[in-house]
């Protein structure tokens, strides 16, 4: 009578362990997620960081050859606030304004999509998680039938 009781035990114990360690599993599953999650999302933060500031050096690079331009043009005798020179001049900032909108632009993209990937990441390692309690709620409940159905079988009270 006493080993059937101890096969119980053991079944039940087995299964404790195995939940014990598909829980530990789930936890460790999310815990990874969340860390890849985090580093996307810096990423994301660096690379418009970065964007900001190639898009204030574009807008710089756009006034120096605008100021080359008007010196260019007084230095040849044109008047620098009239026609052509007026013109391109104008075109130079207007083309920096949209390069440097075009990399901000490029940079949210970009940003856009590491923070998406870092949300699915996330959600993953949620998933993974609850995943992880479902079956160590199964294991906890097949351990249990066996004890209940070897103790019968091994008492012969089928």
């Amino acid at each position: 009578m006493c080993a059937p009781i101890v096969m119980a035990v053991a079944a039940v114990t087995s299964a404790a362990i195995s939940a014990g360690a598909a829980i530990q599993q789930g936890d460790t599953a999310r815990k990874a997620a969340n860390m890849n999650a985090d580093a996307q999302k810096n990423t994301a933060i660096s690379v418009e960081n970065q964007a900001a500031q190639q898009s204030a050096d574009q807008k710089l690079k756009a006034k120096r050859i605008e100021a080359s331009q008007v010196a260019a043009a007084g230095a040849g005798g044109v008047d620098p606030a009239t026609g052509t020179p007026l013109t391109m001049e104008s075109q130079t900032v207007e083309f920096g304004e949209l390069d440097s909108l075009r990399i901000i632009n490029n940079a949210q993209r970009t940003a856009w999509g590491y923070q998406s990937q870092a949300n699915i990441g996330q959600y993953e390692g949620e998933q993974q998680e609850t995943a992880s309690r479902l079956n160590a709620g199964a294991t906890l409940l097949g351990g249990a039938s066996s004890a209940y159905f070897g103790y019968m079988n091994a008492t012969g009270k089928k």
